[in-house]
């Protein structure tokens, strides 16, 4: 914009500072702000009365806020790990709505609106607790990628969004498993089916599995011709990505990007957008993996895995025992096939003594042993 010197430079600055104005509203309302903001109400209280007790308690309110949403995030109460983030509370918080400030003898109390960033606050938080999780967690990919027109008909792949994934993943120390192993025990259609399934199937699927985060998710692709008398193509991907706690099955996060390549091949194009739109999505899946091992521990489950449990009667016929158990609370069923099958215990007790327990058994001609106990996590054999 050109200063036209005939305009009263009052009215011109008005005018700019209305300009400027429009253009702060148009970019909070923009989806990537708009989509992330977090709104939580909240009390603060400073001393004194006045504009600068008043600016104080909206600080303390927004501290507060922060406070808040870092313990649901993190289920940690003690926030001294936290404390360079709350000292610079404000700048997750954009803006705030003024609700009431009342004086009552020598305080200030107020009560805000906090709009919060929460997008900036889980990355920050899992830097800090990055390095201090207890251990590397143990991740599995199940993306299926749909490029191409023959993939409607003769299926996805599963390579090439897992291996942009998977990369920074191993470098920060996580063990990363895809699809190759799943195949033992799954038919290639149940696993494209629990890529494209609702809440309760995936959540089926991450506590049948000894992981400890699942991403579950899928990239789809679609190209257009440029302009007719070019063989250029226009190619776009999407992918969606659902980050689950292995042993309660709940999603933690939901992630989407896109990406746009050009090329002439189709294919091409297609498989470089789909590793563009999962290569913008690696950093928040680290954050979700560290927000979600943060919470994982679960004192009153135990994960039996049977290796080669025989024929279903026999499998049912263990878990009828189990069930029988004065000290098991419940046996959820997970998975079961001739070579592998795995079940869920409800159990407070010491793990010594169900070790000993789930030794003791027999079932018919077959002897329970235990081969293995790490942690929570118990692998038997019927001998």
């Amino acid at each position: 914009m050109v200063y036209d010197k005939g305009i009263p430079l009052s009215v011109y600055s008005t005018y700019l500072r209305a300009m400027l104005v429009c253009l702060a509203c148009l970019l909070l309302c923009s989806p990537a702000l708009s989509d992330d903001l977090l709104t939580v109400r909240m009390k603060g209280s400073a001393e004194g009365v006045g504009l600068s007790a008043r600016k104080a308690a909206i600080e303390n309110a927004c501290q507060l806020v922060v406070e808040e949403v870092l313990q649901a995030m993190t289920s940690i109460s003690d926030m001294a790990l936290f404390k360079s983030i709350l000292g610079q509370a404000s700048r997750y918080i954009p803006q705030y709505d003024l609700l009431r400030s009342d004086s009552f003898d020598t305080t200030t109390v107020v009560e805000i609106d906090a709009h919060l960033l929460e997008t900036p606050l889980k990355r920050d938080a899992a830097a800090i607790m990055l390095p201090r999780l207890p251990r590397k967690p143990t991740v599995r990919l199940l993306l299926a990628e749909y490029i191409g027109s023959e993939a409607a008909s003769g299926g996805p792949t599963f390579d090439i969004a897992a291996s942009a994934l998977r990369k920074t993943m191993e470098e920060y120390g996580f063990i990363v498993k895809d699809l190759l192993d799943l195949l033992d025990h799954y038919e290639i259609d149940e696993l494209v089916a629990i890529t494209q399934g609702d809440v309760p199937t995936t959540a089926a699927f991450a506590r049948a599995n000894k992981e400890d985060v699942i991403i579950v998710g899928s990239v789809t692709t679609s190209h257009e011709a440029l302009r007719q008398e070019t063989n250029m193509y226009r190619n776009r991907a999407r992918a969606v990505l659902r980050v689950i706690s292995g042993p309660d099955g709940k999603i933690r996060d939901t992630l989407t990007a896109e990406a746009a390549v050009q090329s002439v091949d189709p294919v091409e194009g297609g498989v470089q957008a789909a590793q563009d739109a999962c290569g913008k999505l690696v950093g928040d899946s680290v954050v979700a993996i560290v927000l979600s091992m943060l919470s994982m521990e679960d004192e009153t489950r135990v994960i039996v895995q049977i290796e080669r449990p025989g024929s279903e009667k026999l499998f049912q016929e263990f878990v009828d025992t189990l069930n029988g158990l004065d000290c098991i609370r419940g046996v959820e069923q997970l998975f079961y096939s001739d070579t592998l099958a795995r079940i869920a215990l409800e159990y407070y007790g010491d793990m010594a003594f169900i070790n000993d327990m789930l030794s003791g058994i027999t079932l018919g001609k077959y002897k329970v042993e235990v081969s293995r106990c790490v942690r929570r996590e118990i692998t038997l054999l019927f001998r």
